[in-house]
């Protein structure tokens, strides 16, 4: 099992952020795990959004629970689950996020290394992706 968790101030409100993080169809666009979500844009509790990884694998997201500061989720793919959480607070510079996932599997173990500081370039681009929102 291979766990990581990060933080990040995001320079935005904590409603922006949340808003970005159920956006299932647009977490292809600054998630780096993954090549495409599809299903309805709404974000539902156990609904699965058909995916598909980097290395062309398919597999399903779904939300396990979506609340006011916390947001948890679920993917997977032959060999690999993440199970994950994005826990926001509000701050007067904005939203501190802090972002935890656990992996397992065969192909999580094979893939260790190459998703380290992964949880660093979500927040990052989770941060570049609600900066710009906040700007507009």
């Amino acid at each position: 099992m291979n766990t990581s968790t990060s933080h990040i101030l995001v320079p935005a409100p904590v409603g922006i952020v949340r808003q970005i993080l159920l956006e299932p169809t647009e977490l292809a666009e600054w998630n780096p795990a993954f090549r495409s979500v599809k299903g309805p844009a709404q974000a539902l509790i156990g609904r699965r959004y058909p995916l598909v990884a980097r290395g062309a694998l398919r597999g399903h997201w779904e939300y396990l629970s979506i609340g006011e500061s916390l947001i948890e989720g679920r993917w997977e793919v032959p060999g690999l689950t993440e199970t994950n959480s994005w826990s926001l607070v509000s701050r007067d510079e904005g939203t501190h996020v802090t972002h935890s996932f656990t992996h397992q599997g065969g192909l999580a173990a094979l893939l260790r290394p190459s998703f380290a500081g992964v949880a660093d370039l979500r927040l990052d681009r989770l941060a570049e992706r609600a900066r710009r929102r906040a700007q507009a």
